[in-house]
C-alpha cells in the first residue's frame, strides 16, 4: 500500500485537494442557502375564521426576520364582464377621514414588524368595493345579474424588505364560492402566497406606483 502511494503520490495530491476544495463548496453552498432563507422576505396572505365565510378577515402576516413596508395593497377581480384591479391600501371609513384620526385608521401603508398581522377588512367588504369599481350589483355577494359570474380575487401586497432597494409583490388568489346563496365563501387557490421579483413583475409595480401616486 505505501508502495504504491509512493508511485502515485503525483495525482493523489491534487486528488486530495480538488476533494476538499469540493466538500468546502458543498458547505459553503448549504451556508448560503441557510442564510438566504432565514433573510429572504416572506408574507403571507391568509384567510382568518374560516368558518365565517365572506365575512372571514383577510390577513397578511410578516414571517419575516425584520419589518417590511407596505406600499400598496391591490385586488385583482375576476369576472365574466370587465376584470377589475382594485387598491385597497386606504380605509374608506367616514369615521376616519378626519386629518386628526390616526394614520393607522385611515391606511394600511406603513410597517409590518416581524411576526404580526395586518387585519384587512372582510372579503366581503373587499368583494363589494371591487365588484362596485366594475359596476356590478351584488346581493349577498352574488350578481344580481344572472349572466354574470364572479371567478376569484387575487390579491397583491406591495412592499420593500429591509435594506432592499427595489419593492417585491406577495400574491395570493382565492376563489369565489357562491354556488351556496345562503352561504357563500372563499376558498385560498394555492397552497402558498407567491413572492414576485421577476422583472415583468417590477415593470408592473412601477406603473401602479405611477398611477396610484
Amino acid at each position: 500500500m505505501l508502495e504504491w502511494l509512493s508511485a502515485n503520490k503525483e495525482w493523489i495530491a491534487p486528488a486530495t485537494s480538488i476533494g476538499t476544495l469540493l466538500v468546502w463548496l458543498f458547505y459553503a453552498q448549504l451556508l448560503y442557502s441557510g442564510y438566504s432563507r432565514q433573510t429572504r422576505p416572506r408574507l403571507l396572505i391568509n384567510k382568518g375564521v374560516g368558518d365565517e365565510g365572506l365575512d372571514s378577515p383577510c390577513l397578511i402576516c410578516n414571517m419575516s426576520q425584520e419589518a417590511i413596508f407596505i406600499y400598496f395593497i391591490l385586488v385583482y377581480l375576476e369576472n365574466s364582464e370587465d376584470p377589475v384591479l382594485v387598491p385597497v391600501t386606504d380605509c374608506e371609513d367616514k369615521a376616519t377621514t378626519d386629518d386628526s384620526s390616526p394614520l393607522g385608521s385611515r391606511t394600511r401603508q406603513g410597517p409590518l414588524q416581524s411576526g404580526k398581522c395586518l387585519e384587512l377588512l372582510s372579503f366581503r367588504i373587499i368583494l363589494e368595493r371591487a365588484a362596485a369599481h366594475a359596476g356590478i350589483e351584488l346581493e349577498n355577494g352574488r350578481p344580481v345579474d344572472p349572466d354574470i359570474e364572479l371567478g376569484a380575487m387575487e390579491f397583491h401586497v406591495v412592499c420593500i424588505y429591509g435594506s432592499d432597494d427595489s419593492p417585491f409583490g406577495a400574491v395570493r388568489k382565492f376563489n369565489l364560492r357562491l354556488d351556496d346563496p345562503e352561504r357563500p365563501s372563499v376558498t385560498p387557490a394555492t397552497v402558498d402566497t407567491q413572492r414576485k421579483t421577476s422583472w415583468r413583475y417590477k415593470r408592473k409595480i412601477q406603473r401602479w406606483l405611477q398611477n396610484d401616486g
